[in-house]
C-alpha cells in the first residue's frame, strides 16, 4: 500500500489523502470500520489519474456515503470520495448541470429556485446525484432515469471518458450497468420542465412532510435497507414477519417504518449486518422471499468475526445446521425415492423446508415428463398436508439452453414461461443430455479435449447469464460443473437478478476457488443444496459448508445455514 500511496502523492495534495480513514465519519449510518486510505480528487482530470493508479488495487468510489456500510474490520483498499469539489450546480436552459457530488437536497433547492419542475420526487432522497444515477434512485413514483439526459463517466481503470444516456446505462430498479463496469459518474445533466416556483416548493414541502411522518429521519440510517421484491413491499414483509422494533445492539428495525434499519446510538456495522441477516431469515422462513439489501456492504469482518445469529466465533461445520434443502430429486426424474421418502428424511433431520425439484422436461434421458407434472404437483400438495411440521414446495431444476429467439427455448430454459405457474419457484442449471446447449463440446472438454476452450467459456457464460436475465430463477445450480465458465461474470449477474448461487453437495461446485471468485461480488448470496438423488442424501450439507469455510466465505451470506444452538 505504501507504493500506491506514494503514487497518489504525485497526483494529490497532502490534505487530499487520509490514511486509516474512519468511515463512520463518511457514511450516513455513522457506523463501521476504517479504510486503509481515503482520497478526495479535486476534478475529473485528477479523478481519472487516480483511477489509473488504482486499476489493479482494491478500491471503491464513494459519493455522500448514504447507501454504504463498511464492516467493522475495515476496508483493505482505497476509498475514492466524490465530495465537495464535485458539488457544483448550474442552469442551462431547462437543464441542470450537476457535479456528481452535489447533494440531492441541494439539486432540489436549485431546481425550485429556478422554477424547474420534475425533480420534486427526489427532493427528500439522501445522498448525491452521482449516487442517484449509479443506483437509479427513486421515490414517490419517480426514478432518476426519468429526468436524466446524460451522464459524464470515467472508465473504471482511468483509460478514458464517455457520455452515457439513461438507455446506455441500462437503468433498472435500483440498478445500472455501472454496477458491473465500475465506471464512475463525474457530471450529470438533468432535463426538467418550466414550472411555477411556488407550486414546486409546495409539492416538495408536501413530500417532505410525508417523508418525515413515515420515515425515521431523526436517526442515522441508509434509507430503505432492502430492495423491493417483485410483487411485494419489503417493509410490509418485514413487519408481517414480526420484525418491527427488532434490535441487535444499537441497530433496530424502525418502529416507524419497517423498511428502515436505524442506528439508535452506538450501533456497530456488525450490529447492523446481524440484524439484516435475522430479518432476512425470518422473512424467508415465513414467506419464501429472500430480501436483497439495497445498501452496499463492503469491507472485512473484524478479527474473531462472530456468527450473525449467535454472536459466537465462526467455528467448524459441526457448529452449524442446514435449515432447508431446495434441491432434491425423486423418481419423477432420476432419483431413487418418492416425494414422501424425501420429505420423511427432511423431517427426521429437522429441516424447516424442502423442495422437490426434479429435472426439467427437456432432458433427453431423465427429465420429468410434462404429462406427469399434474401428478407431481398433487404428490407434493399431499405431502405438505400430511407433514404440516415442514414446508413442502414443488420446484423444477430447469435445464439451461442457448436462448434462441423464435424457438420453444427462446427464454434459455427447457421450461416455458407459461409453465412457471405449475411450480412454486424455478431453479436452473447446465446439464449434459439436452439439445441446444453445446452438450457434446462440453462433454469433450470435461473429458480432456480442451480445443476452443476460451470460445466455449464465453458461449457457456453467455448461455447462463442470458437465462438468468430472461427468467425469474431462484437458484443457479452447481455453476462451474460440466464445462468452462466465467464464475465471476456469472456471480455478478446472479447478484443483479437476485438469484442465489449454489454450493452443491453432489457435484462439488462451487469449488473453493470458485467460491473465492464469487464472494468478491457485493450483494451476492449463497445457498447450500444436497442435490439429493436418494432420500438418505436429503439435508446433506457439511462437505459444501467446509468448502465455504475453506474459502473464507462469510457464513451469514449462506441463506440456509445457521448456528446449531
Amino acid at each position: 500500500m505504501e507504493t500506491i500511496i506514494e503514487k497518489l502523492r504525485e497526483i494529490l495534495e497532502p490534505d487530499q489523502i487520509i490514511e486509516n480513514a474512519d468511515m463512520a465519519q463518511h457514511t450516513s449510518f455513522k457506523a463501521g470500520g476504517c479504510a486503509d486510505v481515503l482520497v478526495c480528487p479535486s476534478d475529473a482530470e485528477q479523478l481519472q489519474q487516480v483511477l489509473a493508479v488504482l486499476s489493479d488495487v482494491p478500491h471503491m468510489v464513494l459519493g455522500n456515503g448514504s447507501n454504504v456500510l463498511v464492516r467493522d474490520g475495515g476496508y483493505r483498499g482505497v476509498i475514492v470520495k466524490i465530495g465537495e469539489h464535485f458539488n457544483y450546480i448550474r442552469r442551462e436552459g431547462n437543464k441542470l448541470i450537476c457535479g456528481a457530488g452535489a447533494l440531492m437536497s441541494a439539486v432540489a433547492k436549485k431546481a425550485a429556485s429556478e422554477g424547474l419542475s420534475g425533480f420534486e420526487f427526489a427532493s427528500g432522497i439522501p445522498g448525491s446525484i452521482g449516487g442517484a444515477v449509479f443506483m437509479n434512485a427513486g421515490a414517490y413514483g419517480g426514478e432518476t432515469k426519468d429526468i436524466l439526459e446524460e451522464a459524464h463517466v470515467i472508465a473504471a481503470d482511468g483509460s478514458g471518458q464517455s457520455v452515457m444516456t439513461a438507455e446506455d446505462l441500462q437503468m433498472g430498479y435500483r440498478h445500472t450497468v455501472l454496477h458491473e463496469t465500475g465506471d464512475v459518474v463525474t457530471e450529470v445533466i438533468l432535463k426538467l420542465e418550466e414550472g411555477d416556483e411556488a407550486e414546486i416548493r409546495e409539492r416538495m414541502s408536501e413530500l417532505t412532510k410525508q417523508r418525515n411522518a413515515k420515515q425515521p429521519v431523526q436517526y442515522p440510517s441508509a434509507g430503505s435497507f432492502f430492495k423491493r421484491p417483485e410483487g411485494y413491499f419489503a417493509g410490509k414483509l418485514v413487519q408481517d414477519a414480526g420484525c418491527k422494533g427488532l434490535s441487535v445492539g444499537g441497530a433496530e428495525v424502525s418502529p416507524l417504518h419497517s423498511g428502515f434499519i436505524i442506528n439508535k446510538g452506538g450501533a456497530t456495522a456488525t450490529d447492523i449486518t446481524q440484524l439484516k441477516e435475522l430479518v432476512q431469515a425470518r422473512v424467508f422462513d415465513k414467506f419464501g422471499v429472500m430480501l436483497e439489501p439495497e445498501v452496499r456492504i463492503i469491507g472485512e469482518e473484524p478479527d474473531g468475526a462472530a456468527d450473525a445469529v449467535s454472536g459466537e466465533p465462526v467455528g467448524t461445520v459441526d457448529d452449524y445446521v442446514m435449515t432447508y434443502d431446495l434441491h432434491t430429486h425423486t423418481t419423477y426424474s432420476h432419483g431413487t425415492g418418492s416425494v414422501e421418502d424425501n420429505v420423511k428424511v427432511a423431517v427426521e433431520k429437522g429441516l424447516e423446508f424442502i423442495a422437490i425439484s426434479d429435472h426439467g422436461p427437456g432432458h433427453l434421458f431423465y427429465g420429468i415428463k410434462r404429462n406427469e407434472i399434474p401428478n407431481f404437483k398433487k404428490d407434493v400438495e399431499q405431502m405438505a398436508e400430511k407433514y404440516p411440521q415442514i414446508s413442502v414446495r414443488a420446484s423444477v431444476e430447469a435445464n439451461i439452453l442457448h436462448a434462441e429467439p423464435g424457438t420453444d427455448h427462446a427464454n434459455g430454459l427447457d421450461v416455458k414461461p407459461e409453465e412457471f405457474k405449475d411450480f412454486d419457484f424455478i431453479i436452473a442449471g447446465f446439464h449434459f443430455g439436452c439439445t441446444h446447449c453445446s452438450s457434446i463440446k462440453n462433454w469433450l472438454w470435461s473429458h480432456g479435449i480442451k480445443a476452443g476452450e476460451e470460445n466455449l467459456r464465453k458461449s457457456n457464460t453467455k448461455m447462463i447469464t442470458d437465462a438468468l436475465r430472461l427468467n425469474d430463477i431462484a437458484i443457479l445450480t452447481h455453476p462451474g460443473d460440466k464445462g468452462p465458465f466465467d464464475i465471476l461474470e456469472i456471480a455478478k449477474v446472479c447478484a443483479e437478478t437476485n438469484t442465489l448461487i449454489e454450493i452443491n453437495g453432489r457435484h462439488n461446485h462451487l469449488t473453493v476457488d470458485e467460491i473465492k471468485e464469487a464472494m468478491q461480488v457485493e450483494g451476492l448470496n449463497f445457498i447450500i443444496s444436497s442435490d439429493a438423488h436418494s432420500p438418505d442424501a436429503v439435508g446433506s450439507y457439511k462437505a459444501s459448508l467446509q468448502r465455504a469455510l475453506d474459502a473464507g466465505l462469510d457464513i451469514s451470506r449462506i441463506v440456509n445455514i445457521r448456528r446449531d444452538y
